[in-house]
């Protein structure tokens, strides 16, 4: 009995840990097509103004374009069709410029602005009404209801920066943020959306604010303080 119950226990842990992972950072869960996508990453917005998440200007001025397959070791890709990722930790090459430094009134400075390659995972969402993930080649229209966030390691430290309606896994309360926006750029004969920008959702809950997070020994994902996020992303696909 004592064996069935210890594998039973195991089981659940997994499980759980499988089901908080999907609300973070982290692979979802949720069964979709995977497919590629190029990245193009802009370091001013519309207006010309600096963006708190910009390029390494690897391949062009003012921008840079990530894709996997002229960038070994990084990941482009939308995983289950319903969540992007930017990854870079594999290789030091390519960085994204990170400034998680741009405080509310009321919060301290935070990790340095710069270059990051490590740990660093840029990831993006959207949900329905109910906060279920969806396809982003559903969007064919736009969605404001999204999320978007980076991982990022500064100092000794890991940090997140992360701003949208569904806090991280791991996290019971902290201050609300600002959302993300998703715009279909094109949709193909099919009626999927191929093309997309995101940036900052202007119309939406506490515009440009993100939360900032740090892993505490553990591995415990822990609340610091708010600060101003801002950038414009576009993907494609492929």
């Amino acid at each position: 009995m004592k064996t069935r119950w210890t594998v039973f226990a195991g089981f659940l842990a997994v499980l759980s840990a499988v089901l908080i992972s999907g609300a973070a950072g982290s692979k979802p869960t949720s069964q979709g097509s995977s497919f590629n996508v190029t990245i193009t990453v802009y370091d001013t917005d519309a207006n010309g103004l600096p963006t708190h998440i910009g390029s390494d200007d690897h391949n062009g001025t003012g921008y840079a374009v990530y894709n996997s397959s002229q960038d070994p070791n990084t990941v482009t890709d939308v995983y289950a069709g319903n969540k992007l990722y930017l990854d870079l930790y594999s290789q030091s090459a390519r960085t994204l410029f990170i400034n998680a430094n741009d405080p509310l009134p009321g919060s301290p400075s935070g990790p340095a602005p710069g270059q990051y390659w490590q740990n660093v995972e840029l990831y993006a969402q959207c949900f329905d009404a109910s906060g279920t993930a969806v396809s982003l080649q559903s969007i064919t229209g736009s969605s404001g209801n999204c999320r978007i966030g980076v991982d990022f390691y500064s100092s000794g430290l890991k940090y997140k920066f992360d701003m949208g309606p569904v806090l991280p896994g791991g996290i019971s309360s902290a201050p609300p943020t600002g959302w993300a926006y998703f715009q279909c750029n094109a949709v193909s004969t099919g009626g999927q959306c191929t093309s997309w920008t995101i940036t900052p959702n202007m119309s939406g809950p506490n515009p440009t604010v993100a939360n900032l997070y740090y892993w505490a020994k553990g591995g415990k994902l822990t609340y610091l303080h708010q600060y101003y996020d801002t950038y414009r992303i576009t993907l494609t696909n492929p």
